[in-house]
């Protein structure tokens, strides 16, 4: 296993290379047998209105027992699982290790902490094809399931702490009530790119839900609106895309159900929006990946525009430090959007506890992209323009705005080769143009001054462009 010397500083014991469950996931249901002979239904459970503690532990591991000996879940299953005056908590500790036996449960022995039945009393199911549905990547793992299906991963918490856990989960209690779920990723594309915005619609209302209403936002603007309609029966779940725009900075929309239904604390939900300003300066692409001292987690894709995969990883890299960087050579579409995605099976990306990894895409020498430290997964997109190759086009290279952010005034610096009139917009988060002028510049080092004192605090596009040059900036205007 990886990284040993860690394990007690962590408080868990680490698996081979799997992707674990995310968060917000609809859990796997699942039918098992308990040590007492009793079939156990996961949804059966949150049918009735429980939330679920799974602790995906095994037999031979110190932070499981010692966990396990904490008595939280004893706790928390003694005061408010079935049978108690709450009764609203069902707890199962999963044996998840194929390896070890009934009598390794009982414990102790060679493969075993000691004795995890006696006392336990909450059902124990000696079942991997659990730990297996749900991914796990370390010993213990501790899953909450709502009532609604949908898991989130815990930690190693108190009674109490897992008890306050429990009224964050949503239930069908009302007849009338549509809900929007946490979504699983962010929107991404390349500035002014058009991106869809998706949203997982929830029935958590005890009768079908035929329709609502979705509006999304992002700041005060209205991006759009969708009326939905289908047939979701208690728990049900559909994506749906409200609207799509073209982002020009990063930012956060807003969902809203703005139909009216039984429970409207329930009614709002956000997603990240990543907008890229990174522009590849021609269409020869150079991918230089170095990897740190456990390269065979390391794994990566670059999709085209259209969501296919253009290149990826072949064979597994090898472990061990001092390792050559490995170097891909590609030539690319012009005037498109390229998404690189790099991941870290074990979830500590690259850089720099064990060694220093690092990846980056060039064109020229010209860094496009680039990155090392991240966690399980890191994504990079940016664009393509030819234009900007040409030896003769200093206007990006040399562009300098400053200050930034600014408090109305912004100092443009630059260099043409050639004089030319120069087209300044600046464009809002939502890719409206909201100031436009034309300069007359000459050549060589030009300065100008554009003032953004008219417009409202926020982060906007600045766009310079001479017809055979551009160059784009992202500002923050604060007053």
């Amino acid at each position: 296993m990886k990284k040993k010397l860690l394990l007690s500083a962590f408080a868990f014991s680490a698996l081979g290379a799997m992707a674990q469950i995310a968060d917000n996931s609809v859990a796997p249901d699942f039918t098992a047998t308990d040590l007492n002979g009793n079939s156990q239904h996961l949804y059966d459970y949150l049918d009735q209105g429980y939330t679920v503690f799974i602790d995906v532990s095994a037999t031979w591991c110190g932070p499981c027992w010692s966990y396990h000996n904490s008595g939280a879940l004893e706790g928390l299953y003694d005061q408010y699982g079935p049978g108690t005056t709450e009764d609203k908590v069902m707890v199962f500790m999963v044996e998840g290790d194929a390896s070890t036996s009934i009598a390794d449960l009982n414990g102790p022995g060679p493969n075993s902490q000691g004795d995890w039945v006696t006392g336990t009393p909450y059902p124990i199911l000696d079942n991997a094809g659990i730990a297996d549905a749900y991914q796990i990547t370390y010993f213990p793992t501790i899953f909450k399931v709502c009532p609604n299906r949908i898991v989130t991963e815990i930690g190693q918490k108190t009674t109490a702490q897992l008890w306050a856990g429990v009224g964050s989960c949503q239930s069908a209690v009302s007849s009338n009530d549509a809900t929007l779920l946490p979504p699983m990723g962010s929107a991404t594309a390349c500035a002014g790119d058009q991106v869809e915005l998706p949203i997982r619609l929830q029935n958590v209302g005890t009768s079908p839900l035929t329709n609502a209403t979705i509006e999304a936002r992002l700041g005060g603007n209205v991006l759009g609106s969708t009326q939905w309609t289908g047939n979701l029966s208690t728990y049900g779940i559909e994506d749906v895309t409200v609207t799509s725009f073209a982002p020009t900075a990063n930012g956060t929309v807003t969902f809203e159900i703005t139909s009216t239904d039984d429970n409207a604390t329930n009614n709002t939900s956000t997603l990240p929006v990543v907008a890229s300003t990174a522009v590849a300066p021609g269409t020869e692409v150079t991918l230089t990946v170095q990897t740190d001292n456990y390269g065979s987690e390391t794994n990566w894709k670059l999709y085209n525009p259209d969501g296919t995969i253009f290149a990826q990883r072949g064979a597994a890299y090898a472990n061990g430090a001092s390792q050559p960087p490995h170097i891909y050579n590609w030539s690319l579409q012009d005037l498109d959007c390229y998404r690189f995605e790099i991941t870290d099976a074990y979830g500590d990306g690259m850089c720099c506890s064990y060694g220093q990894g690092f990846y980056k895409i060039t064109v020229n020498g010209n860094i496009v992209v680039q990155g090392a430290s991240f966690a399980a997964v890191e994504t990079k997109l940016f664009s393509t323009n030819a234009v900007l190759s040409v030896p003769s086009n200093s206007l990006d290279r040399s562009l300098n705005i400053y200050p930034n952010p600014t408090t109305g005034l912004v100092n443009l610096e630059y260099t043409l080769d050639n004089g030319s009139a120069m087209q300044v917009d600046v464009l809002d988060v939502v890719g409206k143009t909201v100031m436009h002028s034309t300069m007359a510049s000459g050549s060589g080092v030009q300065r100008e001054v554009v003032d953004l004192g008219s417009l409202a605090n926020g982060t906007y596009v600045l766009k310079l462009n001479t017809g055979n040059t551009q160059a784009t900036r992202t500002i923050t205007l604060n007053k």
